[in-house]
């Protein structure tokens, strides 16, 4: 079994993220309609704009050669659902799932902030999560959209907001931080023996409804919790390279099937049933993902969402 496979837990960190950055721009805004408003249209001037882009891309490499795609839905792809970033099995970019998450994470949260005032915002995002898991409990909703909406992965959104409003209102010791990182690390390891242990793989986490977010997500929590301690105590800073990685997030996780998959079938053509095939993948491949992620941010993302973002407001980098 191959430890990198346990790399799946990113979506969840992923998803932890991006319920911290939703509280850091909705925190004292609710009960607003105006804000609300605006909250909704920078999200989705954030992900769809550049999203269209990989995705035409991607669909004129289907159209051209269907077989380039989505091997593991039998190269197939719901071009309409894909676009307009709607649950399905086929999506044109195998890895925008995770978006549709994220999409209608921000429109939940919209309806909360335009309906409820500032003291009920955190009892809102809780009782969204009681129903996400009284839903996961007895049965999922049968319409696609519900299903995403009240989803357990949905709970590691929620808890990444209810990190931030925790972060906000205490102040832990100063060693917090490392102990949460090393709970965190113990947590993993433990699933990742057993798993090599009693498993072909690490799928029966992965598909798990609640294995998932109880494994992964309280994993991530933990050492997104500890990162941010060790920040705020001054134990840890980031350099200007990882704060320009965070800001290449977006068009990183757009762009990397695409690099990798470029390099893979070089490799593949030229290096066949060599051994050392994977390692020259490897080892051209990431630094690749970072260039192709840097020229799209500067070039593609930056002025596409500082057009459609309103002048006053700076747009969020991490989400």
């Amino acid at each position: 079994m191959s430890l990198f496979q346990f790399g799946v837990m990113g979506v969840d960190l992923f998803f932890i993220i991006s319920g911290v950055v939703i509280a850091v721009v909705t925190t004292g805004k609710f009960g607003n309609l105006r804000s609300a408003g605006t909250f909704l249209y920078h999200r989705l001037a954030r992900i769809y704009p550049i999203y269209w882009c990989y995705a035409a891309i991607v669909l004129a490499a289907f159209l051209y050669n269907p077989a380039w795609i989505n091997a593991g839905s039998g190269h197939q792809a719901n071009i309409l659902r894909s676009f307009l970033l709607l649950p399905t099995t086929q999506p044109l970019i195998m890895q925008s799932w995770t978006l549709s998450f994220e999409l209608y994470f921000y429109i939940g949260a919209f309806l909360l902030l335009a309906v409820l005032p500032n003291r009920f915002a955190v009892a809102g995002f809780v009782l969204w999560a009681g129903i996400a898991v009284t839903c996961g409990v007895f049965s999922h909703p049968a319409q696609q959209i519900l299903q995403v909406v009240f989803s357990t992965s949905v709970l590691e959104f929620l808890a990444g907001y209810l990190l931030y409003r925790v972060y906000l209102r205490t102040r832990l010791h100063p060693s917090a931080g490392l102990a949460m990182l090393a709970a965190s690390a113990l947590w993993l390891a433990t699933a990742i023996v057993w798993s090599v242990a009693h498993y072909p793989d690490q799928l029966w986490i992965e598909t798990s409804i609640w294995l998932r977010p109880a494994i992964y997500g309280i994993s991530a929590f933990l050492f997104l919790y500890g990162l941010l301690e060790l920040e705020r105590s001054a134990q840890l800073r980031f350099g200007r390279f990882l704060e320009g990685v965070g800001d290449w997030s977006y068009s990183v996780y757009l762009s990397h099937i695409i690099v990798i998959e470029f390099f893979g079938r070089t490799a593949a053509r030229f290096f066949a049933h060599r051994r050392f095939a994977i390692l020259l993948v490897d080892l051209f491949s990431i630094p690749a993902v970072l260039l192709v992620g840097y020229l799209s941010f500067t070039f593609v993302e930056r002025p596409i969402t500082a057009f459609f973002y309103r002048p006053t407001l700076k747009p969020a980098t991490s989400s």
